[in-house]
């Protein structure tokens, strides 16, 4: 069982939270730039006359080097401690927006064929998947460092909540100014604002994690096999399916609100930046409100996230109207809250103090794997059988995480080491 407090890590209360509220801040600003692209390329492709298939390709590009990359970046945290890794994923992430910029900025002024356009998009996505992707697994591990097992699904609750809140206010903002002042500018703005994030990490993000002496494989064939291990293989499958789902209905919500109710690319990014920024709030609020109301075991809140995601599906097979689906993607979304929190905090506290690194590595890969099938997936789902396809199938899948969930007996294990008491911390 991983220790509650690491004597050669002495960081007091205080220090820990303007840590993690550091941290909170830095995801805050990826997520604001990760989700507008779901606002944003769905109308921008629809104005470049570009086939929904492409679109799908852009986030398969980046989600496969995001899958094969993450569990090396959690690997590399544990060799040379959490700091470098956090501020060298924010420097990538940010100089990928401004690629994407300038890509979308020759695309829409005429300067590059349509075509063109959208594989300099997918080069700066593969940068964000291959290099950006050092942020998240090493913030987790940061927080893992930090944390009892009593508290630790808590606290990484929280941090995952982060990237939420940016996804509520991504789509939000990207519908309020992008039509007043143009896509690149708005999104060189946020690569502006990450930037500044790396900087903040650099001069402030307390690094007392020494690097781990026994320096571990870095080859990825060799990471994934350590997905394999039966501690984890449990809550990695299950990460892996529920990112399918979240996957698929980000990428064919502003689709289906086009197809569905008629509207025009424009009013498409409308709709659909309030449909992903309600999904994102319902996200947040399972995160910060009912999970720690809650207290309740990862294999709970992965139960529970698996039935939310099998009734919202359903409800968008049947929605009819706006509000029909705005309802089903925010029970999509809340369950997803849940969820996640589940099964990160369930495979950390699986593993021990000098693998956190690792795990958080292959449980933020599963993000990787699922937008790497889904959104090729879904599209051609939606394109050749209905628009209702891609959810009838995730509907299907969220039943059987559902089982596993209740089921696996790793899953049980694993959260019934979250309700040991936490023994009190050093207060220095």
């Amino acid at each position: 069982m991983p220790p509650p407090y690491d004597p050669a890590n002495p960081s007091g209360p205080n220090e820990r939270r303007r840590a993690f509220r550091l941290l909170f801040l830095c995801l805050m600003a990826t997520g604001i730039g990760n989700s507008m692209l779901f606002a944003i390329l769905p109308p921008l492709a629809r104005d470049l006359g570009v086939a929904e298939a492409w679109v799908g390709a852009i986030y398969t590009t980046s989600a496969l080097l995001f899958l094969f990359m993450s569990p090396v970046w959690g690997a590399l945290s544990d060799r040379y401690g959490r700091r470098p890794l956090i501020m060298f994923g924010l420097s990538c992430f940010a100089l990928s927006t401004l690629i994407f910029a300038a890509a979308a900025w020759a695309g829409e002024s005429g300067l590059a064929p349509p075509l063109i356009a959208i594989f300099a998009m997918a080069v700066s996505r593969t940068l964000f998947g291959g290099l950006g992707s050092a942020t998240n697994p090493s913030a987790q591990a940061y927080v893992a460092d930090r944390t009892s097992p009593a508290e630790r699904t808590e606290a990484l609750a929280g941090l995952t909540a982060a990237f939420g809140m940016g996804a509520i206010l991504g789509p939000a903002l990207a519908a309020a100014f992008v039509e007043r002042i143009g896509v690149a500018p708005f999104m060189i703005a946020i690569a502006v604002l990450v930037g500044a994030c790396a900087v903040a990490v650099r001069l402030m993000l307390p690094e007392k994690t020494p690097p781990r002496q026994q320096a571990r494989p870095i080859n990825p064939l060799r990471q994934f096999a350590f997905a394999l291990d039966r501690r984890l293989a449990p809550f990695v499958i299950f990460g892996a399916g529920y990112w399918m789902i979240q996957a698929s209905s980000l990428t064919v919500i502003g689709f289906f609100l086009m197809n569905r109710l008629a509207l025009d690319p424009q009013q498409g990014l409308q709709f659909s930046g309030v449909a992903l920024m309600a999904g994102a709030g319902a996200l947040i609020f399972a995160q910060l409100v009912v999970i720690p109301a809650l207290k309740a075991s990862p294999r709970v809140l992965m139960g529970l996230g698996a039935g939310m995601a099998v009734l919202g599906n359903v409800e968008m097979l049947f929605a009819a109207n706006y509000a029909a689906i705005v309802f089903g993607y925010v029970m999509l979304s809340f369950g997803f809250g849940l969820a996640r929190s589940g099964f990160t905090g369930g495979a950390s506290l699986a593993v021990g103090p000098d693998e956190q690194g690792r795990a958080a590595g292959v449980t933020t890969a599963t993000a990787g794997l699922g937008f790497a099938i889904a959104p090729v997936g879904a599209l051609y789902l939606f394109q050749t059988f209905g628009d209702i396809t891609p959810y009838l199938v995730s509907a299907v899948l969220a039943a059987g995480l559902l089982a596993l969930a209740f089921l696996h007996p790793r899953i049980r294990k694993a959260s019934d080491i979250a309700k040991v008491t936490p023994e009190p911390r050093s207060p220095v």
